[in-house]
């Protein structure tokens, strides 16, 4: 089982290798969310998340889950996951 630090640090992996298209610096929230299967991860830029500056918003439709049992990074479409996104619960997760 795959630990929400263990997460992170996937997620971080997959974002070296696969750097995100977002306006300003990377940023991953600590506050993420969960399911059964996966951890899904709040990531945008810093100056929308922590700052609130609109002009930094992601305006895409990426969600990136991150399964607990293997820890594989997996992409989809939030609005093809939107049911699974939205019965998923809020659970901290380490900063940076």
């Amino acid at each position: 089982m795959v630990t929400i630090q263990e997460a992170r640090t996937l997620l971080e992996q997959f974002f070296a290798e696969h750097p995100p298209a977002v306006s300003g610096e990377l940023y991953i929230a600590p506050e993420w969310y969960e399911d059964a299967a996966d951890y899904l991860p709040v990531w945008g830029a810093r100056e929308f998340l922590v700052e609130g500056r609109e002009a930094f918003a992601r305006w895409d439709n990426r969600v990136i889950f991150i399964n607990k049992e293997t820890g594989e990074v997996h992409e989809g479409l939030r609005n093809l996951h939107a049911k699974k996104v939205r019965a998923m619960t809020p659970v901290a997760a380490p900063a940076d």
